[in-house]
């Protein structure tokens, strides 16, 4: 809680400093009609990366460490994730790597996520880093290879920092007396009736990927409130469906239908008159202020005293547990996140040495100091760099 509270001040203050902090009665800036994308976003990400963040050092020992099986040359080509370059932990991985393998040069492309799989897919990538792949990515992969492309998760996705796959925060009105909800009950209320989901590429019908209106979720006594609450509607959103963090989101929670509940109150990043990025995340602290029955998904850049946030029950049951630093570390916290290092490994065929080699170091103590030293996303614990590590076998 206290985690929680000294990063809801920073957020503000770094939002106002920026000029970008939100007030429930402002008017919404004018749309310039411009793709944000043409514009100077990299900067944007730059300027709320400094907001959270963290300086703990996890115990690493129980990691294994980077010895070389082989002394490679040549060059790595990475493909992919932007906050590689937008932070500092791709200049990390390159200069520790190179103490081990000084005659490989490791060569970055990263514009965006979106191209690490499609970079793969046309023969220009040896490695692509990204959040989950989606649908698009993995099939034009197969169109072309005609075998799944292979993933292995390298890193925790963070605690507070915007655009660094932080873990998905569920909140409400601070008005609200809801304290806590469960996965199951956020597929009733973000979702709707639906005939079946995707895992990856393979579609699949049976429950609970497939599931009747019976599970819908649509007002607040469903919760379990009371009161004036029993009977009122619930009004869902978070960002725009069309965004790739929503992707996740439904793959996680509605089972990768893309089934959503009538009504979803979606934003997205735009470019005002003025010239600057309006995030999603502030347009949606406006909303929920506004709005005592809103019950929304929301980024780290969202939070503030108008809102209250739910701790999470897991699929298995259990208590509910609320989203800290350790909790999300430690995945305890249902909706956290990550990120993969995707590559091209046909069936039976052994890894090509160079993708292992460094697959194998970023998974070591080495590596995943670098990710603690950056600060922003998250070390993996042991039990899910031994996962890993068993898929390079």
């Amino acid at each position: 809680m206290k985690l929680t509270s000294a990063f809801t001040r920073l957020a503000l203050l770094a939002a106002s400093t920026l000029g970008l902090r939100a007030q429930p009665s402002e008017s919404k800036p004018e749309n310039s009609g411009l793709s944000i994308w043409t514009q100077n976003v990299t900067q944007f990400r730059k300027d709320h990366s400094v907001v959270g963040g963290y300086k703990k050092r996890w115990d690493l020992s129980g990691l294994p460490h980077y010895v070389p099986q082989q002394k490679l040359t040549g060059v790595l080509r990475i493909w992919g994730n932007n906050y590689l370059k937008d932070g500092e932990l791709g200049e990390y991985w390159q200069a520790e790597f190179k103490k081990f393998q000084p005659g490989l040069t490791i060569e970055y492309h990263l514009p965006t996520a979106s191209m690490a799989v499609p970079a793969l897919a046309c023969g220009v990538a040896d490695l692509g880093m990204s959040n989950k792949a989606i649908l698009t990515d993995l099939l034009s992969f197969e169109q072309v290879y005609h075998h799944s492309v292979s993933e292995v998760a390298v890193a925790t996705g963070s605690y507070d920092v915007y655009g660094w796959t932080p873990a998905f925060i569920i909140v409400v009105n601070k008005a609200n007396p809801l304290q806590q909800i469960s996965l199951k009950q956020l597929d009733g209320v973000f979702g709707a009736a639906r005939s079946g989901g995707y895992v990856g590429s393979v579609w699949h019908a049976e429950y609970p990927y497939s599931r009747g209106k019976d599970e819908d979720i649509r007002t607040w006594d469903q919760l379990g409130l009371t009161g004036e609450w029993a009977g009122k509607p619930i009004h869902p959103g978070g960002q725009t469906v069309r965004a790739g963090a929503s992707t996740a989101f439904s793959d996680k929670i509605l089972r990768g239908s893309g089934q959503w509940v009538e009504g979803y109150q979606g934003y997205t990043n735009y470019i005002a008159k003025s010239g600057k990025i309006i995030p999603w995340s502030l347009q949606v602290q406006r909303a929920i202020a506004n709005d005592k029955y809103a019950l929304f998904y929301v980024s780290p850049m969202s939070m503030g005293s108008e809102l209250k946030e739910l701790a999470v029950q897991g699929a298995d049951g259990g208590p509910a547990v609320p989203r800290t630093l350790e909790t999300v570390h430690d995945r305890t916290y249902p909706l956290w996140n990550q990120q993969f290092f995707y590559f091209n490994r046909p069936p039976g065929q052994p890894i090509e040495p160079k993708v292992a080699e460094f697959l194998r170091f970023v998974l070591s103590q080495e590596g995943q100091d670098c990710v603690q030293r950056e600060g922003r996303y998250l070390p993996l614990t042991s039990e899910f760099v031994n996962a890993s590590l068993a898929k390079l076998q």
